[in-house]
């Protein structure tokens, strides 16, 4: 099923997954939670956490550790999440798999209403791209953040908790990839709270990044720390072997995705399965030799750029001394280029001129002919909403 959340912007083995997590004296453990992971085989990015299911009782520790790609990540817990992801889990089962064509009209409505009260760490707006209430640090008994995206929570609301299982909203915000708290978001369950699932998920790519936390009773035996990172290896590979095998098949010159067939070089690429959640971030390929003068034009598959001299050091995104979280604007938007081409094809249904052959638009209503600019003397542009798009 297509219902994606935009946000696709933009590597270590099993040793490295084993952290010294003896109990304390107090006998509570600690458990890690990799979001991310950076694969030695291809240069990716993958939407999830692994495991993807923690098991741990009261007064333990969660360590969730990112394995920074240039992907944003957060981890979002609290009622409000448990009840979206009430709603969005069973339709993610149920019709995950199934093409969008056939999934009901009202399985969408559904799906984007359980989305509605959650603030979201990116907006639409190339000038404020992200969203303060959803990118900072909220720790909430009850209620949501400010409505205003531009608005975080209180500082006294950035002070973290334990996490009791009763807070209304519990948000790492975007996780940081250096500095004191970089690539780690630390939870300390509460000695109070209760056994049960608890579900998490990244703000930025939504309910198809999503785990579970599930609390049993102080004298149940949970798994230990190394079978918790054979699970997480085992989740890795799951997710990395569709992705290795199209990159794989695209360096070999099958490059169809989605029923259309993308001309080299390529600009990123995806496993042709929608499940799988995580994406190539590679040129494709590697090398391409061409003459001077000669134009070279790259397809796109995923959220990618092509730059030239980009500094040794260079921040996708910054946390400023207030707790601004910001996108340096030199890595979303065209530099010293001619910015995005325009898409090809035909427009919407509805929002141009009829395609030819079709005949022509009303008099006076249609576009002027081509090459001759505006519409002779007399004639005037077409009604607002009803000549080509822009």
């Amino acid at each position: 099923m297509t219902i994606k959340l935009l946000g696709l912007l933009g590597f270590v083995g099993l040793a490295l997954l084993a952290t010294s997590c003896a109990a304390d004296d107090s006998g509570a453990a600690t458990r890690e939670v990799l979001v991310d992971y950076v694969h030695d085989e291809v240069a990716s990015s993958f939407l999830l956490y692994f495991p993807r299911d923690i098991t741990v009782r009261a007064g333990d520790t969660i360590e969730f550790r990112q394995h920074w790609t240039g992907e944003a990540h957060s981890v979002t817990m609290g009622t409000m999440v448990d009840e979206m992801m009430g709603v969005v889990g069973p339709l993610l089962e149920e019709y995950g798999e199934v093409p969008e064509e056939e999934v009901p009209p009202e399985v969408f409505e559904q799906f984007d209403a359980a989305l509605q009260d959650l603030p979201w760490m990116l907006s639409e707006n190339p000038e404020e791209f992200t969203n303060q209430n959803a990118a900072q640090p909220c720790y909430l008994d009850e209620g949501g953040p400010p409505e205003d995206p531009a608005t975080p929570c209180a500082d006294a609301d950035q002070a973290q908790p334990p996490f009791n299982g009763r807070q209304s909203y519990y948000n790492s915000g975007f996780i940081p990839y250096e500095g004191p708290q970089g690539n780690e978001f630390t939870v300390q369950l509460a000695s109070d709270i209760e056994p049960g699932v608890y579900n998490y998920c990244c703000n930025l790519h939504g309910p198809f990044q999503a785990g579970t936390i599930n609390v049993l009773g102080q004298d149940e035996e949970i798994p230990s720390e190394a079978e918790v990172a054979r699970q997480a290896q085992a989740e890795i590979e799951e997710a990395a072997r569709p992705l290795i095998e199209a990159y794989e098949a695209a360096k070999a010159g099958q490059t169809e995705f989605e029923g259309e067939t993308y001309e080299p070089p390529l600009a990123g690429w995806m496993a042709p399965d929608e499940s799988v959640n995580a994406i190539v971030s590679e040129f494709i390929p590697e090398t391409i030799q061409v003459n001077a003068g000669e134009a070279i034009t790259w397809s796109f598959v995923g959220g990618h750029t092509v730059s030239f001299q980009v500094p040794s050091y260079f921040s996708q995104m910054t946390v400023e001394e207030d707790g601004t979280v910001v996108f340096n604007p030199e890595a979303i938007l065209p530099v010293n280029s001619p910015g995005h081409p325009e898409m090809e094809g035909p427009p919407p249904e509805g929002e141009g001129p009829p395609p030819e052959g079709e005949g022509p638009p009303p008099e006076g209503e249609g576009p002027p002919p081509e090459g001759e600019g505006p519409p002779p003397e007399g004639e005037g542009p077409p009604p607002e909403g009803e000549g080509p798009p822009p």
